[in-house]
């Protein structure tokens, strides 16, 4: 996650995108917009998973101005994450679909909130580096979000990312609005 000077309290998308454009309110056009996508998608921890993730975040951006690969590249490294977490708990019954993804898509900014019924905090894997073969997927997420967290519950977690669209920045009053209204 990256972010601006401390003394204008901004958070911006990542640095690798090429035209940064600070912004404190959205612009007329943007903050008119009707458009707020709100989708739900239910999976189980077998290997089609990613391919019908990939396709739900597809549609749920369809038309906004978001690379849908970035977007896509975030949502599989946590939605792996929570199938491996899953898989830790042992044979589930088939009526069990332990992991749900919930995508909230604006012109400002996409809120991806994946869940799984592991409530174990999801364990720390740094040991190599980015040269490592395993344990780069949040490096990759902290990368390409803006902001990451975890909630946790009794019989559960979920993480929390948010990915600016190319050219916003996300003020902390907004971000707090994003987390509040989950």
């Amino acid at each position: 996650m990256r972010s601006v000077s401390d003394a204008t309290h901004r958070v911006t998308a990542p640095a690798s995108r090429k035209r940064m454009i600070p912004m404190t309110e959205p612009p007329a056009a943007v903050a008119a917009s009707p458009v707020v996508r709100p989708s739900f998608l239910a999976l189980r921890d077998r290997p089609e998973a990613i391919h019908r993730l990939r396709t739900f975040v597809g549609a749920a951006v369809f038309g906004l101005p978001y690379a849908v690969d970035e977007i896509e590249l975030v949502a599989g490294e946590i939605v792996t994450n929570a199938i491996r977490a899953v898989r830790t708990l042992g044979r589930l019954p088939k009526d069990v679909w332990p992991i749900g993804i919930e995508m909230t898509a604006t012109p400002r900014y996409v809120h991806l909130a994946v869940t799984d019924l592991d409530h174990r905090p999801i364990a720390a894997r740094d040991a190599g580096g980015l040269l490592a073969e395993q344990g780069r997927g949040l490096h990759i997420v902290d990368h390409l979000a803006v902001a990451r967290w975890i909630t946790y519950a009794e019989h559960g977690k979920t993480v929390h990312v948010v990915i600016a669209a190319p050219g916003i920045t996300l003020a902390p009053a907004e971000l707090q609005r994003i987390r509040e209204a989950r």
